[in-house]
Order: C-alpha cells, then sequence, then structure tokens
C-alpha cells in the first residue's frame, strides 16, 4: 500500500485528520489515538526513542474476527481474522477491496486457544512496532514504516477469548468494569442489574450507573499476572472467577493497545443481535424462563402478529436505499439480520409500536432509546452530545430496570 502511489496518497487521511477536541468525527478524535501521540513506543519492556504516530506515514490498524457458518447448517463455524487499515479514508476503509485479511480458524468449532492461532499474527506486528523498511511512493525514498493496532473488535463471546476472559456468564462478566453479577437460584444464567436492594445477600445494595467501578490497564495486567501465576489450579480458578480473567492475553505484548479500552463493544451486535432481539422476547414473553404474565410491556399474540405482518407490508412503499426489506418478524424469524433489525428498530418500529402496550410508559421507553441510538449513528458528535447520551443511557437503563426486568429476576430468585 504505501510502495503503491495511489493507496499512498489516500492514506494521509490520518496525519491530515485535524483534531477538534469539542467533537468527534474519527476513531483519530478519541481519547486512545490522542494518548498513543503522546507516548514513546514500548516494546518488551524496552522504551524506544519515537512516539506512536508521530511520522506522518505510521499506520493504524484495526482487528475484528468473529465466527461464522460457511455453510447451510450452522453447527460448522470458521473464524476469520482480518484487519481494517483507518489510514485510509472513512469513505474507503472499510470496502471489502481494502480489508486485510490474515488468516482462518478453521473450526468446526470455536477455538480453544486464541492466542495459538494470533501468535503468527503477533510476531509481525510487534516486528510493525519496531518498524520495518519500506519504500513510499510518494517521496520515492525508503522508510522505516511503523504501523500500530489500536483497536480491537467483535461480539463479547469472541472479545471474551481475545482478552481471555471468563466472557458475559460470569461472575465479572464485564470488560470495562468489575460490576459483579447475581445468579437465580438453581439457575447457571447470571444478571447484572445496577440496583440489588430486593436480592437477598447482594452486595453492593446498588451501583451508581455514573460512577461503576472502571477497569483500567493496570489494573487488569496486575489481576490477569495474578492468575497467570497461580501456584494451584485451585487458586487459578478462584482468582480467575474473582477477576473475570484467566490469564495474560497474548495481545498485550502490543503496546499500542490498552487494554479493556482498545476493546470497545461492538454497535452491531450489541444494539442490533442483543438489546432489540430481547426486547422483542420481552414483550412478546419469551425472555429467558421468567414469568411475565400480567406485565404492562407484554403484547397479545394477535397484536404482534398484526404489528409483525405491517411491518413486511410496509416494504412495499419503502424505497430500497433505506436497506434490506424487513420480513414478518413473527414467522420469518430465522431471516432476520443485523440490518434488518435496524431498519425495523429506528425506522418502523416506533409507528407500529404506538398505542400498543397496555402502559403507555413503554412505548415512551422505547421511543427514547431510538433517539439516543440515531443520536449515535451522526456522523459528527460534540463532547457536550456524547455527555447528554451517556446521562441518556443511563437513564434508559435504570428505567428499564424500575420498569421491568428486576421484578421479574426477583421473582426467579
Amino acid at each position: 500500500m504505501v510502495a503503491s502511489p495511489q493507496f499512498a496518497t489516500k492514506m494521509q487521511y490520518r496525519s491530515k485528520h485535524k483534531h477538534d477536541p469539542t467533537k468527534i468525527t474519527d476513531v483519530f478524535d478519541g481519547s486512545h489515538y490522542q494518548r498513543l501521540r503522546k507516548t514513546h513506543v514500548s516494546v518488551d519492556n524496552t522504551t524506544l526513542p519515537t512516539y506512536f504516530f508521530s511520522d506522518p506515514r505510521d499506520i493504524a490498524l484495526g482487528l475484528s474476527t468473529d465466527g461464522f457458518g460457511p455453510f447451510k447448517r450452522r453447527n460448522k463455524t470458521a473464524w476469520p481474522i482480518i484487519l481494517f487499515n483507518y489510514n485510509l479514508p472513512p469513505s474507503e476503509r472499510f470496502r471489502k477491496k481494502n480489508i486485510i485479511p490474515v488468516g482462518v480458524i478453521p473450526g468446526p468449532k470455536k477455538p480453544s486457544d486464541m492466542d495459538s492461532f494470533l501468535w503468527p499474527l503477533v510476531q509481525e506486528l510487534v516486528q510493525l512496532e519496531i518498524g520495518i523498511k519500506a519504500f513510499d511512493a510518494l517521496s520515492r525514498t525508503v522508510f522505516l514504516l511503523h504501523v500500530f493496532l489500536i483497536l480491537v473488535f467483535g461480539d463479547i463471546p469472541a472479545i471474551a477469548m481475545i482478552m481471555r476472559m471468563k466472557g458475559q456468564n460470569g461472575i465479572s462478566p464485564c470488560r470495562m468494569c468489575e460490576i459483579q453479577a447475581i445468579r437465580a437460584n438453581n439457575s447457571n444464567t447470571h444478571y447484572v442489574p445496577l440496583s440489588r436492594k430486593n436480592f437477598p445477600h447482594a452486595e453492593p445494595l446498588e451501583y451508581d450507573a455514573s460512577s461503576l467501578p472502571l477497569q483500567s490497564h493496570e489494573k487488569f495486567m496486575r489481576q490477569a499476572t495474578e492468575v497467570q501465576n497461580a501456584l494451584t489450579t485451585a487458586d487459578h480458578e478462584r482468582l480467575a472467577t474473582q477477576y473475570g480473567i484467566k490469564g495474560i492475553p497474548l495481545l498485550s505484548a502490543l503496546g499500542s493497545l490498552s487494554f479493556p479500552t482498545s476493546f470497545p463493544y461492538d454497535f452491531m451486535h450489541l444494539i442490533y443481535a442483543n438489546l432489540i432481539v430481547n426486547l422483542i422476547l420481552l414483550w412478546t414473553g419469551n425472555f429467558k424462563d421468567l414469568d411475565h404474565s400480567n406485565e404492562g410491556y407484554l403484547l397479545d399474540k394477535t397484536v404482534w402478529d398484526a404489528i409483525a405482518t405491517a411491518g413486511a407490508e410496509a416494504g412495499d412503499y419503502i424505497p430500497s436505499a433505506f436497506g434490506t426489506r424487513v420480513p414478518n418478524l413473527a414467522i420469518e424469524k430465522k431471516h432476520m439480520t443485523c440490518e434488518t433489525y435496524a431498519n425495523w428498530a429506528l425506522y418502523l418500529a416506533p409507528v407500529l409500536l404506538r398505542g400498543r402496550f397496555k402502559n403507555e410508559k413503554y412505548y415512551k421507553h422505547f421511543v427514547l432509546l431510538i433517539k439516543l441510538l440515531n443520536s449515535c449513528l451522526e456522523l459528527e458528535i460534540t463532547q457536550a452530545e456524547i455527555n447528554k447520551l451517556e446521562q441518556g443511557f443511563r437513564d434508559w437503563v435504570q428505567d428499564y430496570e424500575k420498569y421491568a426486568i428486576s421484578s421479574l429476576i426477583y421473582h426467579a430468585l
């Protein structure tokens, strides 16, 4: 890419990006990248004289992986490992022709040791942090090219494997904070409510949504090292359960990554593959094995069938530019994708759900979520808007617990 005049010209985007601290327009306005620019490159506890991204030709990468079913029968999976070149403009970097595929974990099941498959890639990434000789097509000179991996993303189980964490069903399930989960009696399911006032023996009784016990890189690595160096299997399991960490992740060898800051939650999986799906399950009385009878958010089957049918028929009148047509949610659920869940939630649901709930507060609560999601999808967002978003999501989650889920979990306990 740097040897190609066409690509080298496009990759000047990063160095020419003008950072405005009052707003976010790209990954280069993020706090992690800005902090790296003021930090010396460090490899294997050796500090190098250069700073991260001190050369305009330095390249920023993102890594992503996930399991997918290559065949119609989805019981067999493979795991591609792909890189994104953030030096390219946003309109170019995620196009298929510009994605850098570095390997495929063959399956048929998820990898039991993700680090063993990442080992060759990490070796190359360490060398790229130190620098390799490359030809600059624009200046027509040989220079020392530095490439830094700054972000890793995927769904929650995939990132749990990469970070060597217990994952979403652990006692410490969150990679961003140290919130503790509650388990229902006679169940392997863990819940992570903010308020635990109605739960016996819960400690603490409540988490402050605006002041969660956040994880830091230093603390994460200290805990990972403690688990890794446990003298006995029993001590290892006890510490791993307590911290939610199973050992030192291989990617920690890279100085450009910060745990957990460099591992943000994937918006597609977090919202459209989980939150929207679970809300629908809640409204139709199918969320986990909880008793939803007589709850104000519950939609009668005839009502839900009518909503699903109207959503599917709306596709006759919506231009294809808005995205893939939404199928009938009641009878064609297996054909739903993250894109169709997004189209349904953002464009159709605010109209289709109006007046359908027995208690209007559930509709207003959902519309508030859609307003927040639309703000997240803006191409440019100010710091003031980010502050409003953070408060908005805190309020939404607290209202969700108050309106629905806490009482259900309490009855389950």
